[in-house]
């Protein structure tokens, strides 16, 4: 019995891009000149590699299982602190202000939060006991050097109710100051301290 070669359309069908068509047929006509491999026989065949496995003694194991605890434990402590990690800055220092002068029943809390990666002091000023003040005027936080306004830190409008609750920001080095007042706008006089 003869074999008849595999029909070279069949193989490919007719909906071929014809440079495809051409390429493949020339392959097709390559392989059936060279013929089927010859049969492989025993002779041919490489023997398989062998290896020798040795276990590892006991001790190895445990200590692979300990490496392997502590690596998972590593990596689950590592996803559950940056898992809680919040964007917001944490607090740096909290500063009590307390009224003097017009304002000595007044008092405000100063919450400075860590500086941002730009120098930048963020704060939270919490003011009880300042009232809006007349023609639109604004209260300033001031940074104090030997007892002087040596630097602003924000201005601010009282609420009507007394209780003023701003954020603020001091991009300076808090270090080179001494205290922190609030004056009203264009006075020197302080009416809360630190």
């Amino acid at each position: 019995m003869t074999l008849q070669p595999p029909n070279f359309d069949e193989l490919v069908g007719d909906d071929l891009d014809p440079r495809e068509r051409d390429r493949l047929h020339r392959v097709h006509e390559l392989l059936l000149v060279a013929g089927p491999p010859p049969d492989f026989t025993a002779e041919h065949e490489v023997p398989a590699a062998t290896a020798t496995v040795h276990a590892l003694p006991r001790r190895s194991r445990g200590a692979i299982a300990l490496l392997a605890a502590a690596i998972a434990v590593l990596v689950f402590a590592l996803g559950y602190l940056s898992g809680t990690r919040s964007d917001d800055p944490g607090t740096f220092e909290v500063v009590g202000m307390t009224g003097v002068g017009t304002a000595r029943e007044a008092s405000a809390r100063l919450e400075i939060f860590d500086v941002d990666e730009f120098g930048n002091w963020p704060m939270l000023l919490e003011a009880k006991g300042l009232r809006p003040l007349p023609d639109g005027r604004l209260y300033e936080l001031w940074l104090t050097k030997d007892g002087n306004l040596a630097e602003p830190c924000g201005r601010f409008a009282a609420e009507k109710d007394g209780v003023t609750v701003i954020p603020l920001n001091a991009p300076y080095r808090l270090d080179e100051y001494d205290d922190w007042v609030v004056v009203k706008q264009g006075s020197d006089a302080p009416l809360l301290t630190t």
